[in-house]
């Protein structure tokens, strides 16, 4: 799709979801985000702008909406890896296996590595600490993880030279 036809569809959901009475509700601005979403492959600065003065809602609320709803993106990453960081898994090997991404990956202070197809987050506690440390990568539980096994994922399922 090219860049004026993102720009009619974005448009026309837009005067779609302003023309609404409860516009400002959160489950009504969600749906417009992915709508957005789907256009642009992420929720930019811009469309946060737009989607605010639709809605009449704060832009403040609305990146707080994109930040709480773990399917709306702020970059068009491919892959999202969250490592854990509750007591168990950083105490054994959690904040290195952080460190060693962010560093791998190049991950700039966004989150997002240097390419933008990876985010790197972390998250207080992946309730599985017997098996410390642990990550998700797209959705999926990696438990125990080291360095090696990492490096080995990354080249396999990211298909990343290291």
């Amino acid at each position: 799709m090219d860049e004026l036809e993102r720009e009619r569809k974005s448009e026309e959901i837009l005067a779609y979801y302003g023309g609404m009475d409860n516009r400002g509700e959160q489950e009504l601005i969600v749906a417009l985000l992915r709508e957005l979403q789907d256009i642009y492959g992420c929720i930019t600065a811009g469309v946060i702008e737009r989607a605010a003065a639709v809605t009449g809602v704060k832009p403040s609320f609305i990146r707080a909406l994109v930040r709480m709803y773990p399917t709306l993106k702020e970059a068009a990453f491919l892959h999202d890896i969250v490592v854990c960081m509750g007591k168990a898994c950083a105490d054994q090997g959690g904040r290195d296996i952080l460190s060693f991404l962010q560093k791998v990956l190049k991950v700039r202070r966004n989150g997002i590595s240097r390419d933008g197809k990876v985010r790197v987050r972390t998250q207080s506690c992946l309730k599985h600490c017997g098996t410390a440390p642990n990550l998700l990568i797209d959705g999926k539980l990696y438990t125990g993880v080291d360095e090696e096994m990492l490096t080995g994922i990354l080249k396999n399922q990211f298909h990343l030279v290291l």
